[in-house]
């Protein structure tokens, strides 16, 4: 029987991430306030129409909240390859055009840099499915070079998998803490362009129902809908509600092409798309219910326009 575990220390010791599989991980934090978090994905950083002030000032937010980042696929835009049928030459950052170094390698070093003032705030980064297209197609794991010059600047991030698990452990003491599940997946199928995707929350639910929260992105809609439902308390064995999120964590590509023009998203009639991802504050609260001491987590979503 093989065993694959792994640990990741931050040089403050004060979190650490353990790697139980490839897609399923355990983040440890010392808490003794809100702990925040922010969610997102379909980056699509190198698309000339990224939206990158935006970008940039979520994440300065995190940054100076002290608080952690957790990417769940498509950072990477990447349709300007050879024959790439999804893109024409005029989307393609100009920076990205030179004669003496690869297009992918552009691509990569320029993320890295700019990924740079957040590397000892990024945590987890998964695939989506434009990574994993140039994984099949091109032969090369931009992701995991990405991931790799991340840690060689102090970077405790981790890769993830295209879809998996993130378990938040937030400990109070060496002997007191709680844990807080997020189910990732960076989503499949269309735009969704009347059900937005919530036609997959209920399946979500059904596939991952350990899960305080369930995120998945690709299609670029955003938006979030509570999924109550009956669960047995573990220890005293009493039916308790539990409400837990659903979550498409939006975008950052705006397609500002003329519908008169065209381009892959007008021609295949996707609609506009909101922006953004999500802060996810966690705190650790113990109270006294009916003169027995409980722990829980408050989680608090917020949108990040």
């Amino acid at each position: 029987m093989i065993t694959h575990k792994k640990t990741v220390q931050d040089m403050t010791q004060n979190t650490s991430i353990i790697e139980h599989a490839p897609n399923s991980h355990t983040f440890r934090v010392k808490v003794d306030k809100v702990v925040p978090f922010f969610i997102l994905s379909d980056v699509h950083y190198d698309s000339y129409h990224c939206q990158r002030d935006l970008l940039k000032r979520h994440l300065d937010e995190i940054k100076a909240k002290d608080g952690y980042i957790i990417s769940i696929g498509d950072w990477f835009d990447v349709m300007g390859c050879h024959r790439d049928p999804r893109s024409k030459g005029s989307d393609v950052r100009s920076e990205y055009f030179r004669k003496d170094a690869s297009y992918l390698d552009l691509i990569v070093n320029d993320a890295f840099e700019f990924l740079k003032p957040y590397a000892e705030n990024l945590i987890l980064m998964g695939y989506g499915n434009h990574e994993t297209a140039i994984m099949n197609h091109r032969d090369t794991d931009i992701l995991n070079t990405l991931v790799f010059l991340l840690r060689q600047v102090g970077s405790p991030v981790v890769k993830g998998g295209y879809s998996g698990y993130f378990n938040i452990n937030l400990q109070k003491t060496d002997t007191q803490s709680s844990s807080y599940l997020i189910a990732y997946h960076h989503g499949g199928g269309g735009n969704a362009p009347r059900s937005k995707g919530i036609l997959h929350a209920d399946m979500d639910a059904k596939n991952y129902p350990d899960a305080d929260l369930i995120i998945s992105g690709h299609n670029h809609q955003k938006g979030h809908w509570p999924l109550v439902c009956y669960r047995r308390h573990a220890n005293s064995g009493k039916i308790v509600f539990q409400t837990r999120y659903w979550v498409k964590t939006g975008t950052y590509k705006r397609n500002e092409d003329s519908p008169l023009i065209g381009g892959w998203e007008v021609e295949k009639k996707f609609d506009p798309t909101p922006l953004g991802g999500y802060f996810l504050d966690l705190e650790y609260k113990r109270e006294t219910v009916d003169g027995k001491s409980k722990v829980s987590i408050i989680d608090t979503l917020i949108d990040a326009k």
